[in-house]
């Protein structure tokens, strides 16, 4: 039985296609040593039965790939007697704690197979994590995303490219979480671990938040950018479908960049802000002296909100992005957006 000076750790079983990133990604998620560059390849098999890779904060089980064209229930009762050889040997630091199930996001699609293995395996502990999402383009991974969020629920798909590092943050809250689902921890130990998990993430993801804050930045300028170039046009009302559009790709956008599908019901999840960011564009297109200004500041304080909503995991509330927004709002009246589109043109 496990010791009470043995930290308990949370156990994450990796499993997938050939190919699919599992190796990568834990790599990507672990210190720099842990799993060998000998152990990944893009598409020969590299690991037989199940490779163990300990570290301070969790233990990670890489599964040997899926081959394609053999059954996925074969590959299913694989990783469930695994499960269930854990299970049995009643020391809490054998049980699996969270399942993330890789998925190439290189080939853009999705098979039944997948989806049948993530049915197999229903619990919100288990994750479909696409990898190589850097490779994904914009239209391919919304057309993804549209397909799996007709069967799998938001919060369990998460995109992560271990070469951009993308989704990673994402991934790494997920792991105390499911634990704390798990109920592996007592109630004493839960923040103890939290404190340990932090430390090793520590200085990764202060990289992975600084890079991921400046891109979703980068993103919500150039949204109200473009918003203000679409403010040009002279005509009321013709320009608040387009603003619409540009807002809704700017979300998808800002949504991907945390690792999340963004579907209808994430985006109905904005209402309060988007009945909001509406209004504003009503407004401004009876107001040609305004219209640049009120377009852009409103498609700012919109980003800001959903860039708010995607950081905390999209837990706040509908007051809360209210505020996010109106705060938003208020800070972008302090940019000449005329200015910034015509920067935006050249």
């Amino acid at each position: 039985m496990t010791t009470k000076t043995e930290p308990i750790k949370p156990v994450v079983l990796v499993c997938g296609k050939t190919g699919a990133g599992k190796s990568s990604l834990i790599q990507a998620m672990t210190h720099k040593g842990t799993v060998p560059d000998s152990a990944i390849s893009d598409s020969k098999p590299c690991t037989e039965g199940f490779n163990v890779y300990e570290t301070e904060i969790a233990t990670f089980v890489d599964a040997e790939g899926y081959e394609p064209g053999k059954p996925i229930d074969a590959y299913a009762t694989f990783i469930l007697e695994e499960i269930k050889t854990r299970v049995a040997s009643e020391e809490v630091k054998q049980v699996i704690t969270s399942i993330w199930y890789c998925l190439d996001g290189s080939g853009a699609r999705v098979q039944q197979g997948d989806l049948d293995f993530i049915k197999k395996l229903e619990s919100s502990r288990v994750k479909l994590v696409v990898t190589k999402s850097e490779i994904l383009r914009d239209k391919q991974r919304k057309e993804l995303s549209d397909e799996l969020l007709k069967q799998i629920k938001p919060g369990r798909i998460i995109y992560v490219s271990s070469h951009r590092k993308d989704g990673l943050e994402t991934l790494s809250k997920s792991i105390d979480e499911d634990a704390c689902s798990a109920g592996i921890f007592a109630s004493q130990q839960i923040e103890e671990y939290k404190r340990r998990l932090k430390e090793y993430y520590r200085r990764r993801i202060r990289e992975w938040e600084e890079r991921i804050d400046k891109e979703a930045d980068s993103i919500i300028h150039w949204g109200a950018g473009r918003a203000a170039a679409i403010a040009i046009i002279p005509i009321p009302v013709a320009d608040v479908v387009p603003l619409l559009t540009n807002e809704t790709y700017m979300i998808y956008r800002l949504g991907n960049l945390y690792g999340f599908s963004v579907g209808e019901n994430i985006l109905s999840s904005l209402t309060g802000v988007a009945g909001a960011s509406l209004a504003g564009k009503l407004i401004a297109s009876f107001l040609p002296g305004l219209k640049i200004a009120i377009a852009a500041g409103v498609t700012y304080g919109v980003g800001k909100a959903a860039k708010s909503f995607f950081k905390s995991g999209m837990t706040l509330s509908q007051e809360e992005l209210k505020r996010e927004y109106e705060r938003a709002k208020d800070e972008a009246k302090k940019t000449n957006w005329e200015e910034h589109q015509v920067k935006e043109e050249n």
